[in-house]
């Protein structure tokens, strides 16, 4: 019975002291609790003052520049110019190109001599008065040239006059070639006594080239 009742009175002591335990631990417990809340505060009451504080502000904020900032130098460019020797060119003189006119018929209308490069189509061309009997052009490319006479009143495709073999042959029945005679003029120089005086051959038979200077239909 004594050993039922000192087991009974130790268990209660047992009992005790585990609650005076877990009491004291929960007392320490509280009391950090309550120390972290005083400190998150304070915290909070020193930023509040802080955000409350006026910032310092500058008056005038002056941009510091230095004294003296370099500056980017720009090298100096040539202006001397490198001389290109020119080449000489000759200079072209160009030549001259004269002939008597004729007509087969009484006097000699105005007529319109041609002179007619036959490789490029480039042409020469004067007006001739009634009555005239000669012509000359004083300043041609030198290059090789048929010369053709165009009656001005009467244009006609199938009756002109030309520079052919029928000329130099002597405009006799005996001469048969009416082949235009492509003469050459040389620069300073004059080739004379080119007479566009066959008017008797047919020019489409013989290839010779129409009035140039007309728009024909």
């Amino acid at each position: 019975m004594k050993k039922v009742l000192l087991f009974g009175l130790l268990l209660i002591l047992l009992i005790s002291a585990g609650c005076t335990a877990q009491n004291d631990e929960a007392l320490a417990t509280q009391q950090a609790m309550a120390v972290k809340l005083t400190v998150q505060a304070s915290d909070i009451d020193a930023l509040k003052t802080q955000v409350a504080r006026p910032t310092a502000t500058c008056e005038v904020c002056v941009i510091p520049t230095c004294p003296a900032c370099p500056t980017a130098t720009v090298a100096p460019t040539s202006t001397t110019q490198t001389a290109i020797p020119a080449t000489a060119t000759p200079q072209v003189r160009n030549g001259a190109l004269s002939g008597s006119l004729s007509f087969p018929s009484e006097g000699i209308p105005a007529l319109r001599i041609v002179a007619m490069n036959p490789l490029t189509g480039v042409y020469y061309w004067q007006n001739t008065a009634a009555g005239q009997n000669f012509y000359r052009f004083d300043d041609i490319a030198p290059a090789s040239y048929y010369v053709l006479a165009y009656d001005i009143a009467n244009p006609s495709k199938s009756f002109f006059g030309a520079y052919s073999q029928f000329v130099p042959c002597g405009l006799t029945a005996a001469c048969t070639d009416h082949t235009l005679i492509a003469v050459e003029v040389k620069a300073g120089e004059e080739t004379k006594n080119i007479n566009p005086a066959d008017w008797y051959a047919d020019p489409a038979e013989w290839n010779w080239p129409i009035d140039p200077t007309i728009k024909w239909d």
